[in-house]
């Protein structure tokens, strides 16, 4: 939500889509890379103290922001203000998914990982919604307040809630709790990061290019409505072989993603677009189970926070190499290029199966 409001207002006050962009950019860019970060900290000093504090400094952030755009300040000034804010970005998933975890059972891992992909899926096609009709209905600069009220509503929510995991008591290296298996889920869910940046470009350039623009704004809550059926299937299959169900659901991605880039028309590419977001939970739940499976309890808000690092960092490298396309050979030739990304997560998942079997 908070990216899409930085747009909104940018342009509304400042008079520029490229200042909005180049600031939901920057936030974006900041908060996946200090995401591990916060989590380590939140796992270290408890997440009652360490994400309220975050979100102190992310609401004076923000309302150091919507001063500078309201007061004409230059653009790189925006930016810069925009990466701070993002710095502290409150990580509401990353709290749930630890609390779940000291609530269930092993065995129930990949229900309550699907459960929170029904929500961030809820989240996905609500929020975006709701700050575009506070533009509409108020003022641009209206929608990003919003967000900013729910972020805090949220992290408050979240943190004030009895049982509240126990604060580390030892501070250890990233790399003593890493183990090569969180580096495979961290490498394909940048993979899946990549797509989903390849999926926001592509959507947007070939609507417009077919001449209906404004069809985008119902693709996208398609896109995610699939995701969330998806992710009720999977809540109620049995999880199995951690492991092997991840591979699965790379393979899954691929096979989904293979109707996006062919035929064409408005119709057609609705259906595509749509398919397409059937493997998007899947990979999701089936990540955060493995890590959820494989890393101490006193470590799982950081661990969390590194698959929606990787998430956030496939997005900013996947929706810039896609623009790049779109410019050079077109939207429709675009669209093939996603399957291509989405290859990427299958073969990180294939080659370590492979790897392991030589071994054994």
């Amino acid at each position: 939500m908070y990216p899409v409001g930085l747009v909104f207002a940018g342009e509304a006050i400042t008079g520029s889509y490229g200042v909005g962009g180049a600031a939901s950019a920057g936030f974006s860019l900041a908060s996946a890379a200090a995401k591990p970060i916060s989590g380590r900290l939140v796992d270290r000093f408890g997440q009652r103290l360490m994400a309220r504090m975050l979100l102190a400094v992310f609401v004076a952030g923000s309302v150091g922001l919507l001063a500078a755009m309201r007061s004409s300040a230059s653009s790189w000034v925006i930016v810069l203000l925009a990466a701070v804010t993002g710095l502290t970005a409150p990580n509401v998933g990353s709290l749930t998914r630890v609390r779940w975890t000291g609530m269930t059972k092993r065995s129930d891992l990949t229900r309550w990982q699907a459960l929170e992909s029904v929500n961030d899926e809820i989240n996905f096609i609500v929020g975006p919604s709701i700050v575009a009709l506070m533009a509409s209905w108020f003022t641009a600069a209206m929608s990003l307040v919003t967000a900013i009220v729910l972020a805090v509503i949220g992290t408050l929510g979240v943190t004030a809630l009895p049982g509240e995991p126990p604060a580390a008591t030892h501070w250890k290296k990233a790399t003593s709790w890493v183990k090569p298996t969180h580096l495979v889920v961290f490498g394909s869910v940048g993979g899946l990061g990549m797509v989903l940046g390849g999926l926001m470009v592509t959507v947007v350039a070939y609507t417009a290019e077919l001449g209906y623009p404004a069809w985008s704004a119902v693709i996208f809550p398609l896109n995610a409505g699939a995701s969330l059926m998806a992710a009720l299937v999977v809540g109620r299959l049995a999880s199995g072989d951690l492991v092997s169900a991840h591979r699965k659901a790379t393979l899954w991605l691929l096979a989904v993603l293979i109707p996006y880039g062919l035929g064409d028309g408005i119709a057609w590419f609705m259906v595509t677009a749509a398919v397409a977001g059937l493997g998007t939970s899947p990979n999701l739940i089936q990540a955060n189970s493995l890590v959820a499976a494989t890393t101490s309890f006193d470590r799982r808000t950081e661990a969390y926070s590194w698959v929606a690092a990787a998430a956030g960092i496939g997005i900013a490298i996947g929706s810039a190499l896609t623009g790049f396309l779109v410019d050079a050979v077109g939207a429709e030739a675009t669209r093939s290029w996603v399957t291509v990304l989405g290859a990427f997560p299958a073969a990180i998942t294939l080659a370590t199966g492979l790897i392991r079997k030589r071994g054994d």
